[in-house]
């Protein structure tokens, strides 16, 4: 549970960092979290996707913090337990 705490707790710091960079200087999301697809491929109606990276991270954002509240409970409680 010890390994889990600390690798949830990593992703969880490395994802909203990655996630302040790609808002803050590269652009490719909105303040709101929501792609931001900018105009289209001059002479076509291509825009632009997110990719698998971008998705990664927006699942990496919402699924590391509660996975590290629920080891860290885990954990406070295996400490308890094993007091009495």
């Amino acid at each position: 549970m010890r390994l889990v705490r600390w690798l949830s707790g990593a992703v969880w710091i490395g994802s909203w960092y990655l996630m302040y960079l790609e808002i803050t200087r590269w652009h490719h999301v909105k303040p709101s979290l929501a792609f931001n697809a900018g105009p289209p491929i001059p002479g076509t109606d291509i825009r632009a996707k997110p990719g698998k990276p971008l998705k990664l991270l927006y699942v990496a954002c919402a699924t590391a913090p509660p996975l590290f509240v629920a080891a860290s409970v885990a954990h406070t409680r295996g400490r308890a337990g094993a007091r009495r």
